[in-house]
């Protein structure tokens, strides 16, 4: 008989959006026509500059081992990055490059969070925050805020083995921004409680308007915020596992042991491409924005035309969360299996996301409208 294996893997369910961008590749390859608007990717081409910047940085001979927290070029680009959009500065010792986004949350929580401990966890949210609490022997505490951060629930749910608060905004699912007197409050309730705060701000490339509220923009924050971010959401390069940590002054040493021991380093040119990638940011990024929110507009009032279900654009993202008066797991499965677009039940993102869908508007225009089309005919009645 094999033996048994460890529970911190054993007992951890599939990741909902991997799993359903599976079913999705398995349906295409047995010949159905599915319009996928359940996947993160935002489906956006890496600009040939971007391409050729990793294949020149290979032909140079970057294929070897680098630097353990990345090349300093590129933390420096970062560091510039950061001071624009949040106004928070760092030192380039301060910044630590990891494999993609997921990676530098599981590098934050790694670094903060001892085997017991508790972590607050948004919910609805992105389907790994639990899960990667949980591999680094923590307890992961839901914390509803489909709406909004209420102190109340914070107060609620705090004990004394709370170790850290999760905190994503622009929030994947529901596109919302907290604004920055949420932000502010939530920050007050870390410091009454000495909590550190993991702050995921990976879709903040793409806020529509205005500045971007951030966790490490509260004066004095920074000594206790961790900001997790990535380049797949804002330059299509979901497939280059490019992401970053943020870190309060004095910790990167001892936290980079975690990469040192593990991945050690991302290879050097793909941080050559992310280089070439923020260098092309003012020129790339606003149109992307554009075409994101008017998708949003678009698929929110064809979406809000259909009864029993309620729509509005977010701030943020290409996703959308509408509302639905229906069973979300069986809408799901319905659209899926009747008219051949994938979505995801709300309550994959927590049971504070039931009667909800997430709709990931990253598919070509021409097959979004013919998805509207197909929604417009079956609506969410069985």
């Amino acid at each position: 008989m094999p033996k048994q294996l460890a529970e911190r893997v054993a007992s951890l369910k599939p990741s909902a959006t991997v799993e359903m961008t599976e079913r999705v590749r398995a349906a295409r390859a047995s010949g159905r026509q599915i319009i996928p608007l359940s996947s993160g990717d935002p489906n956006i081409e890496t600009d040939a500059r971007i391409v050729a910047a990793a294949e020149r940085a290979m032909r140079a001979g970057e294929t070897h081992y680098g630097p353990a927290q990345g090349l300093p070029r590129l933390r420096e680009a970062i560091v510039r990055r950061e001071a624009l959009r949040s106004g928070a500065l760092y030192d380039p010792a301060d910044i630590i490059v990891t494999p993609g986004g997921k990676f530098a949350l599981l590098t934050a929580l790694m670094g903060t969070v001892e085997a017991g401990d508790e972590v607050l966890v948004p919910e609805p949210g992105w389907v790994s925050y639990g899960p990667c609490v949980r591999l680094c022997g923590g307890v992961p505490v839901s914390l509803p805020m489909l709406d909004t951060i209420e102190e109340e629930s914070l107060e609620r749910l705090v004990s004394p083995r709370t170790k850290a608060l999760i905190m994503n905004s622009p929030v994947n699912p529901t596109g919302r921004v907290f604004s920055m007197d949420e932000i502010a409050r939530a920050v007050a309730f870390a410091e009454r409680h000495d909590l550190w705060i993991v702050f995921d701000q990976v879709y903040s490339d793409l806020l529509h308007e205005g500045r971007f509220p951030a966790a490490q923009s509260v004066p004095d924050a920074q000594a206790r915020v961790l900001v997790v971010d990535s380049l797949s959401k804002t330059f299509g390069m979901t497939g280059w596992r490019l992401g970053s940590l943020a870190l309060p002054k004095g910790t990167a040493k001892a936290i980079l042991k975690f990469i040192q021991h593990s991945i050690y380093c991302v290879p050097g040119f793909i941080q050559e491409a992310a280089i070439e990638a923020l260098s092309l940011y003012d020129e790339l990024v606003p149109g992307y924005r554009r075409m994101f929110r008017q998708r949003l507009e678009l698929a929110s009032r064809r979406l809000s035309a259909v009864d029993g279900i309620r729509c509005r654009p977010p701030e943020a993202t290409f996703y959308l969360f509408p509302s639905i008066e229906a069973d979300d797991v069986e809408v799901a499965r319905r659209w899926l299996e009747e008219i051949d677009v994938a979505t995801l039940p709300g309550s994959s993102f927590g049971p504070a996301g039931a009667r909800h869908l997430r709709l990931s508007l990253t598919c070509p225009q021409a097959d979004l409208e013919e998805a509207l089309d197909r929604i417009s005919r079956v609506g969410v009645a069985a």
